[in-house]
């Protein structure tokens, strides 16, 4: 017998992600409670979205808001106990949502759930691992229980509503990346756990939700190293932040003429874009929001 999931709400957020929607519209069709929110799409995502979930409350941005504003935007929205965040890159099944549900039960004290992500069959990605500020692991093995983790992933999360309305969504200075370790951060440090179920897994492409272009991989490295920037100065002070600035500085500058002169693109463009966020780190983490001043990218 299939279990009642009227108390979950699914939040999706695309940006161009017409080609990929496949992927998880048969899961958002069977249920009750579904809000999208589009950032921005100049592709067919927005037309994919209004016909195949018609049921769907669909918010639609004007331009690219980021991932986790998107998201709070859909939260403020939610009615249901539970919210499951879902990338449009991710695949699950309905039991995995079951699973996610009873883990609820089990442990009352906790906040945050999450599924196993695969990139590929039996190989476990990066879905759980210590906090940003401590030794990262190179591979987390596959647990076969249940596991307390200081991070869970953003690409498929489930919410506690009652708490999280309590200790907050995501901080909206961030565009992408490392906004759900704030997240996830705020949340332990509020004294709630943070579980990933054994029961409950998904299918993660990872960085497929929006078609591959240079500009976007460029605003993606870009928004990454601001984030490192930001994320250390928000907890650790300015000190942290301006080592960190200063060893992507140097390490961008001396992997800069390798990366050139052996014409590997997607190096060269990493480099480049950290160097980006080097220059423009002090306009940038004085923003409100990340990009709010940015002068070349959007």
């Amino acid at each position: 017998m299939s279990l009642d999931l009227s108390g979950l709400t699914v939040i999706l957020v695309t940006h161009n992600s017409g080609s990929i929607l496949v992927q998880v519209l048969p899961l958002l069709q069977s249920l009750p409670n579904v809000i999208a929110v589009d950032n921005g799409s100049n592709d067919d995502t927005v037309t994919v979205l209004s016909a195949q979930l018609p049921t769907a409350k669909l918010i639609t941005n004007a331009r690219n808001a980021g991932f986790g504003r998107a998201n709070n935007q859909a939260l403020e929205h939610v009615r249901t106990p539970f919210a499951l965040l879902l990338n449009p890159d991710c695949r699950m099944q309905r039991r995995d949502l079951e699973a996610l549900l009873i883990a609820t039960e089990r442990y009352p004290d906790a906040a945050l759930f999450s599924p196993k992500l695969y990139d590929a069959p039996g190989r476990l990605g990066q879905c759980y691992r210590s906090a940003f500020y401590k030794p990262q692991p190179k591979n987390n093995p596959d647990p076969a229980g249940d596991l307390c983790s200081d991070f869970l992933s953003g690409a498929a999360l489930m919410l506690r509503m009652e708490v999280m309305r309590k200790v907050g969504f995501f901080d909206p200075w961030f565009f992408l990346y490392m906004e759900d370790d704030d997240l996830c951060e705020r949340t332990r440090r509020a004294g709630h756990s943070l579980v990933m179920v054994a029961d409950a897994a998904a299918f993660h492409q990872a960085r497929s939700s929006s078609r591959p272009s240079f500009q976007l991989s460029f605003r993606r490295d870009y928004c990454l190293t601001l984030s490192k920037f930001y994320i250390h100065r928000k907890y650790f002070g300015a000190l942290s932040a301006s080592l960190t600035w200063l060893r992507v500085l140097l390490g961008s500058a001396l992997t800069l003429p390798v990366h050139a002169l052996s014409f590997n693109k997607a190096r060269l463009t990493r480099t480049l874009a950290r160097l980006g966020a080097v220059v423009f780190a002090p306009m940038e983490l004085t923003a409100r929001r990340c990009l709010d001043r940015s002068p070349f990218i959007r």
